[in-house]
């Protein structure tokens, strides 16, 4: 218990999930956006943050998933549809990169780019004909100066949900509230709903899959988003993104793109960062500890996932705190679900997911 939750304090406060850095002379500070050429390359005048531990390196699987192998052979688009997203499950290393590339006054400061990775599964715990569930983990086996490796280091990650058709969907819409508004236009259209590590919603969108060889592609309507961990610790000069996510999903993984306008209340653009997430196929690391912690822990994080059902089939809007007792809503999850994996009563769990999410919920929206 210890040991999980100092990791999840450093992974959250630090965002630590892996880096390895070899720039050298180089700013570690914003830069003035009209006096440098190149936005997107800009290694050799700012440094890069982002987490700092030392991660062991995987070896990445160049071998089609059967789900994207049976993509490519079946002719009905519903289906090539379900097996896109069915494909971004599996074993993966996950690079992430954020560059902030403009902003609206003139010598804007861009803020330094933000590089990490991790290694994670990516679990199927539902699959219906109109709706998939993906629940990503991470596991980290981790290098100290010493060149010991130490693990594994498990942390349940963002869950993503595809629903066919979607009416209703879940936007943010800044001060820690959201809303959920109706949709009617969304024939053949999938949407994504992005959760939090608590699986809290994060932010949904909705758009087509269209299928090439080789390749599938979803691009979203523009959505507003929380700022992230990577952004809300250090950044306090606006106060949501307004973000389109392309996902194409490829023989070797699939990688997600963002673009988004950082946004402040109300309605005043400040600056926007191009981000990209790629997830390659790896092969011979071991997630069995993944496995393990899902097995163990699952019947817990399905009420949670309850939980949040009926909020969202039951209210229009809801705001949640940012802390309970000074403490963070994922760190309460978090502390639940090993006292569950200890004790297997679903009563008592119950009883906990209601008290929490009732402490951190408002209707009202008065803060």
């Amino acid at each position: 218990m210890k040991l999980n939750l100092l990791f999840y304090i450093l992974f959250f406060s630090t965002q630590a999930i892996a880096e390895q850095s070899d720039y050298s002379s180089v700013i570690n500070d914003k830069v003035d956006q009209s006096k440098i050429n190149w936005l997107l390359d800009r290694n050799n005048i700012q440094e890069a943050r982002g987490g700092t531990t030392n991660g062991v390196e995987p070896e990445i699987d160049t071998q089609q998933s059967k789900y994207f192998l049976n993509l490519q052979e079946t002719s009905n688009k519903k289906e090539k549809d379900r097996l896109a997203i069915l494909a971004m499950a599996g074993n993966y290393k996950a690079n992430f990169e954020f560059t902030e590339i403009f902003g609206s006054n003139p010598n804007y400061k861009l803020d330094n780019p933000y590089k990490s990775w991790g290694t994670e599964t990516i679990l199927i715990i539902e699959d219906n004909e109109n709706f998939i569930s993906l629940q990503h983990i991470l596991v980290m086996f981790i290098e100290d100066e010493k060149g010991n490796i130490k693990g594994p280091f498990v942390q349940k990650h963002w869950r993503q949900d595809w629903s066919y058709e979607d009416k209703k969907i879940v936007e943010f819409q800044g001060k820690n509230k959201w809303s959920i508004n109706q949709y009617e236009d969304i024939k053949k259209t999938w949407s994504q709903a992005v959760f939090q590590v608590d699986d809290s919603p994060r932010y949904e969108s909705f758009g087509q899959w269209v299928h090439k060889k080789g390749a599938s592609s979803w691009i979203s309507q523009m959505t507003n988003r929380p700022l992230p961990r990577r952004e809300h610790s250090i950044r306090d000069d606006y106060d949501y993104m307004q973000g389109i996510n392309k996902i194409s999903v490829l023989p070797w993984g699939w990688v997600m793109e963002e673009n988004n306008d950082k946004i402040k209340l109300f309605n005043k653009f400040i600056g926007t960062e191009y981000g990209i997430a790629r997830y390659q196929k790896v092969k011979n690391y071991d997630f069995s500890s993944a496995v393990e912690y899902w097995k163990s822990t699952k019947l817990y994080w399905n009420l949670v996932r309850k939980k949040w059902d009926i909020i969202l089939l039951n209210q229009k809007e809801y705001c949640l705190k940012k802390t309970y007792k000074e403490k963070p809503l994922f760190l309460h999850h978090f502390l639940q679900a090993e006292e569950y994996k200890n004790a297997q009563d679903l009563e008592i769990s119950k009883k906990q997911i209601d008290k929490v999410i009732h402490n951190f919920i408002s209707y009202k929206c008065e803060y």
